[in-house]
Order: structure tokens, then sequence, then C-alpha cells
């Protein structure tokens, strides 16, 4: 599903269950299409994933975490997760904000903590082409890529889900812009 039709969907299912006649969606930062490339780690494998649906609650909290830090207001979302994960909460400390999932850390920040390791360079599955690297900064591999002035950083700190899943998830992150619905 291309995000275009994602973000009506969702748009349409948010009034459709709260009532609310606004909404919010995530979108990407570009519009271009999604292409599949492989990935270095996997042949292509494709796992199944979900879209992930925040309250309007989270969707407060989320706000305020990156509001918290000046120039970095702009909130960034994990859209899509593996098939069977759950979103827990999110918090803003240090330089950045967590999203804490049921098998996934998944870290906004406007630094790279990966420059000073050594790791595999991976192209990320489901992208145009974006570059990522895999480093193990203790007992726990992390993936890193940029995307616009932001850093993202996925991990699974208790090993539950593999690098090929990560790395399917991983650019499914975007900025948060709320939609508002035409009142009919």
């Amino acid at each position: 599903m291309n995000y275009s039709k994602w973000i009506a969907t969702s748009v349409i299912a948010g009034v459709l269950l709260t009532g609310a006649t606004t909404t919010h969606a995530a979108t990407t930062s570009t519009t271009t299409p999604k292409e599949t490339t492989s990935s270095s780690t996997t042949m292509s494998k494709q796992y199944p994933v979900t879209n992930v649906n925040y309250s309007t609650a989270q969707l407060k909290k989320i706000t305020q975490a990156f509001a918290n830090f000046d120039g970095f207001e702009t909130p960034y979302v994990p859209t899509r997760m593996i098939e069977g994960d759950a979103f827990r909460k999110v918090s803003g400390m240090g330089d950045g904000v967590t999203f804490l999932f049921k098998y996934m850390t998944v870290s906004v920040s406007p630094r790279d903590y990966s420059y000073s390791y050594k790791g595999k360079t991976v192209t990320l599955p489901n992208s145009n082409n974006v570059k990522a690297k895999w480093y193990k900064p203790d007992k726990v591999d992390m993936l890193t890529f940029k995307l616009d002035d932001r850093y993202v950083t996925i991990s699974s700190p208790y090993h539950l889900l593999g690098k090929a899943k990560l790395e399917q998830v991983a650019v499914d992150v975007a900025k948060y812009v709320p939609v508002s619905v035409p009142k009919s």
C-alpha cells in the first residue's frame, strides 16, 4: 500500500473509530515511492508487518517529547512494526526521543553515535537506496541511518528480532504531520 492510500485509510479509520472530525497520520518526508532493494543481510525476505496505531494520548506524549528539544521539535515516529510487536511508550531524554516497543527500541536523535564504531554498511530493503550501519557498542546490535536532519537507531535489546526484521521496518520512520479531515 503506498503512503497516500495509507494516510487516507488512517484518517478515515480514525474518524470512524473516534467520531472525531480531525485526526493525525504520519507521512514520509519525501513523496518518492519506495522501491524494493535487497539488503546485504538478507535476500529481500519479507516478514509480516503491521501499522503502528497511536492513540491521541500517545501522539500528544510523542509531540511533547520532541517539543522539549530546541531546534528538534518536529516529531518523527515509527509507522510500521513487525507483526506481533506493540508500542509501549515514548520518552525524551538525553538528546533524543526513544520509542519503546515490546520487541524493539527506536531512537531519534540529532547526533550520530555510530560514527566512532566499526560496523557494516547495508542497504535497507524497501528503501530508495538508504544506507545504514550495523554496529555493536555492547552486546546489542544497533542499526543507524540518517533521516533528514536526524539519526534513527533501531535495536532489539532482548534479541527478539533479528537483523533482517529490524532492517525491514527501519525505513518506516517518518515525520509526523497532523492532518485535518474536511468537514462534510
